[in-house]
């Protein structure tokens, strides 16, 4: 049986997989008459590169999403990043819970390591939780958006837009259905932007952070606790802490750099109000870590404001959601170990907790193997793209990172430069350690080989 030897797979085959089979249905799907419209010129390959971002939550498309598919072919591109954001393993295992069955071990396995959590206990109720939360959540902010676009568009096309940009941003993809100009036409609109904003961020703070919080306000409030900020904040977990002080300090560095850099560029925001200039530099802050939107035309801002946004693209959002890049937490890590180095110190702390050996290493191997496909796919790009630097770069780390902000480039680049993207966004969304496990891991444990012990020389 097919499924059978689907479960003898090793679980990052089987997360590479599924993601694999999602991308090659969706693409069909999007190829269908019913799916494509009147006035649309995509051939089967635009539409696997568009069912390949909306599955890897990514944003680039060669064509703009609203002039290339009906109705059906955008209901199939909301069901692609729905599930591209919560992974086809945890759907189908939401559904199966729901119907009362039960999974095997090694499936419970494969969507505890699809959503990146540490441990089995109460399982059935993370994976379930996850699932209504997602579904309350992405209906608030469609409620939202709903009271901006359909006094614009109707009922029909407000509510349907609502909808498509609610999980487009909760699941950190980046699509919308609104043209080419994205959503530059909302630039100066308080209600689209901070709600897509914080469904952005909601969406790529990881799931383990959200139950923490919520777990822990719900115990203060069931038992009347009257506690302070600090005090509340301190019942956190250490990885919760850490989540929330990365994402925090890079949205506030991304919004003052952006906003400092850009504050006399007429061709950006140089012509807005304070006020104006605060909120779309947030913005860019927030959509610039994973999800892909754009309220201004990035071929317009100054290099260094390209070069800081590869630099936030590069880290990502938090372990556990729908953000792709190296992780805040990674980041963190890493730099915990350098500071920690030259303080002398042989552990790395954090909140009066050591991390594990093995937990560094495998930061330092994500930050390595992440650039490693980086500098590949950049390599491959510089060699067959007649492009500037910076901007092929920029189209890089936005792929590999699951961004989707493009300086209006990945239409025109050739064939093999969006083939090379196309494999950037698959590796991005699934990870490179999970790509390198499953081409490389075989069943068995290995021998453990101990030598003496020997100095070389570095630095």
């Amino acid at each position: 049986m097919l499924s059978d030897k689907f479960r003898k797979l090793s679980i990052s085959t089987r997360i590479a997989f599924s993601f694999a089979f999602v991308i090659f249905i969706g693409s069909l799907l999007l190829s269908l008459p019913i799916s494509t419209a009147v006035t649309s010129q995509n051939t089967y390959f635009d539409n696997l590169f568009t069912a390949v971002s909306l599955t890897c939550v990514t944003g680039l498309s060669t064509t703009p999403v609203s002039e290339s598919y009906t109705i059906f072919g955008q209901v199939i591109c909301i069901i692609l990043m729905q599930i591209g954001g919560l992974g086809l393993m945890t759907i189908i295992a939401t559904i199966l819970m729901r119907m009362g069955k039960r999974m095997s071990y090694t499936d419970t396995l494969a969507v505890k390591e699809a959503l990146n959590r540490e441990k089995l206990g109460d399982f059935k109720t993370y994976v379930l939780s996850i699932f209504r939360y997602t579904l309350i959540i992405e209906g608030i902010g469609m409620f939202f958006l709903a009271l901006r676009f359909v006094p614009d568009f109707g009922w029909a096309k407000g509510l349907f837009t609502s909808l498509f940009l609610a999980v487009s941003g909760f699941c950190n993809a980046g699509f919308d259905n609104m043209g080419a100009s994205s959503l530059q036409n909302y630039v100066h609109d308080p209600l689209v932007t901070l709600v897509i904003a914080t469904l952005i961020i909601l969406g790529g703070i990881g799931f383990s952070v959200w139950f923490d919080v919520t777990f822990n306000v719900y115990s203060i409030i069931k038992n009347k606790k009257k506690l302070g900020f600090k005090k509340m904040y301190r019942l956190l977990r250490p990885h919760t802490r850490l989540a929330i002080n990365m994402s925090a300090i890079l949205l506030a560095a991304g919004t003052m750099m952006f906003m400092v850099v850009e504050w006399n560029n007429a061709s950006s925001i140089g012509n807005y109000t304070v006020s104006q200039k605060i909120m779309v530099s947030f913005f860019q802050s927030v959509t610039m870590r994973t999800a892909g939107f754009a309220t201004i035309d990035y071929a317009n801002v100054l290099p260094f404001s390209l070069l800081f946004f590869i630099f936030l693209m590069f880290i990502g959002g938090s372990p556990g959601g729908a953000a792709g890049g190296i992780k805040t937490t990674t980041f963190a890590l890493v730099i915990l170990l350098v500071i920690n180095e030259i303080r002398g110190q042989n552990n790395v702390n954090y909140a009066s907790h050591s991390i594990p050996v093995e937990t560094i290493r495998r930061a330092i191997v994500v930050v390595f193997t992440f650039f490693a496909c980086l500098m590949t796919g950049f390599s491959i790009l510089l060699i067959v793209e007649d492009q500037p630097f910076v901007v092929l770069l920029f189209e890089a780390v936005s792929a590999l990172g699951t961004v989707g902000v493009s300086v209006n480039l990945t239409p025109e680049l050739s064939r093999i430069g969006q083939t090379v993207l196309m494999f950037l966004m698959f590796i991005g969304r699934i990870g490179p350690i999970t790509i390198f496990l499953s081409l490389v891991r075989r069943k068995g444990k290995r021998k453990e080989r101990v030598y003496a012990k020997t100095n070389i020389l570095i630095g």
